[in-house]
């Protein structure tokens, strides 16, 4: 018997197992060896590529069997506690900052950027809290403090996604207010129970100062938007501590510039080994930073010492509050807002 009627016998005997629950579409002449048969399944070896674009093209058409259960959606990524930890001394290691968090809560995460050619830390890092209660714990109770002979800056951060939205105006169904000309005493609590009477407080942001670990003496409280404007109304002008409250949108009625406005910031006392990409993502930890510029030495052709950052307002706001006077690559940042050329 030759191999060419072996061949068709074979295919005949797959065709004649339909009975069996399987269905057997157009069949191209095999080019492949036929090695066996069982439970209704012929089986070749090697397929040939021929044999697979017509099982593909015949699978287009096929009707697609319904599964038993429904697909699982897509699990979001756990929401995130973050915080920045900024002016650590450089010996400082992740037990070291895993110990000291945890006296306020329960630490999910903790990550400290090293330097590659000590292999210390840069000076910074972030810690994961368990819940939002915890995080803003460990800012009440850490900001400032004194920790190995450094003071510590501990500042909210954003996870990088988020930051990257950040500036992107999303109709959540709630309105930011800026709080102007608070009394320097005042803290989160104190502000968040005074707009509370209208309504759920589900945000409340007050910048501090890097120098004296003080309120800045304002504030961006998120009210729900249908009570937004009656919080401007009765609380713009009100004695406060004795000091007159000046409550509005973030920006100035009739200000026709687009709402995400950019800022430059300067950053002084860089180290010759930082990277434009180090300074990037330290600062992406506030919000997105559109541009990160380092101008180099014509001569030696590495860093000057210093570069510019451009973000959004608030999130500069931010930045400068966490950043200035921290350490990085072994230097002391400063921080500010970029003066125009020629002031």
């Amino acid at each position: 018997m030759s191999n060419q009627y072996l061949l068709v016998l074979a295919a005949l005997i797959c065709l004649s197992q339909d009975t069996q629950g399987f269905v057997v579409g157009p069949l191209r002449t095999p080019s492949n060896v036929f090695r066996k048969q069982s439970a209704g399944v012929c089986v070749f070896a090697d397929v040939s590529d021929d044999v697979t674009e017509s099982a593909a093209d015949a699978s287009e058409d096929a009707p697609v069997a319904e599964e038993s259960g429904e697909a699982e959606a897509p699990k979001e990524e756990a929401e995130r506690h973050t915080v920045f930890v900024g002016n650590m001394p450089f010996d400082t290691n992740n037990d070291a900052l895993l110990e000291l968090f945890s006296q306020h809560g329960d630490v999910k995460l903790v990550s400290i950027p090293k330097n590659d050619d000590t292999g210390l830390s840069k000076g910074f890092g972030f810690v994961d809290m368990a819940s939002q209660e915890e995080c803003q714990a460990a800012i009440d109770n850490l900001n400032g403090s004194e920790f190995n002979g450094r003071t510590l800056r501990v500042n909210p951060s954003l996870p990088k996604d988020k930051a990257k939205k950040q500036a992107r105006k999303t109709d959540d169904g709630t309105q930011k207010l800026y709080v102007g000309n608070l009394p320097f005493e005042s803290s989160q609590e104190d502000i968040s129970e005074l707009f509370s009477k209208y309504g759920k407080v589900t945000d409340c942001y007050l910048p501090m100062n890097p120098e004296t670990g003080a309120p800045r003496g304002f504030a961006f409280v998120t009210v729900d938007k249908e009570v937004a404007q009656q919080a401007i109304e009765e609380l713009n002008g009100i004695e406060y501590n004795e000091r007159t409250l000046v409550v509005s949108e973030p920006l100035p009625q009739g200000a026709k510039k687009a709402r995400n406005q950019r800022q430059k910031l300067y950053i002084g006392n860089l180290s010759f080994y930082t990277v434009p990409e180090t300074l990037g993502d330290l600062f992406s930890e506030f919000g997105e930073v559109y541009d990160c510029y380092m101008p180099e030495d014509p001569e030696r052709g590495g860093s000057r010492g210093f570069g510019f950052v451009t973000m959004d307002k608030e999130a500069a706001e931010a930045a400068i509050d966490a950043t200035d006077g921290c350490e990085l690559d072994g230097r002391i940042i400063r921080v500010n807002a970029a003066q125009p050329k020629g002031n």
